[in-house]
């Protein structure tokens, strides 16, 4: 399974909100339409994944202003907040 990035959740969510609209499209097939309970779901499970990507960047923001950038980021990667990235330039 591929790392859910904020570009794909969005385009998963806009083509929910696609298929929702082709409910009412009488030329639509059934596998362009989506019941309203599965919607709700994706919705759902989209604001948990969205709250998740929060998370990460304020951990990042903190990263960035910290006294001692390698030891945050240490805490960070050791606690799965960030993956370990070796080619990340902390900001001092």
């Amino acid at each position: 399974m591929s790392r859910l990035t904020i570009d794909k959740l969005n385009e998963h969510l806009f083509e929910a909100i696609e298929m929702l609209k082709n409910n009412s499209d009488p030329n639509a097939s059934e596998n362009e339409k989506i019941d309203i309970e599965t919607a709700k779901t994706i919705a759902n499970l989209g604001k948990v994944a969205v709250e998740g990507f929060k998370v990460k960047a304020q951990a990042l923001s903190m990263l960035a202003r910290t006294d001692n950038p390698q030891t945050t980021k240490e805490a960070l990667v050791a606690s799965g907040i960030v993956p370990e990235v070796n080619d990340v330039k902390l900001i001092q």
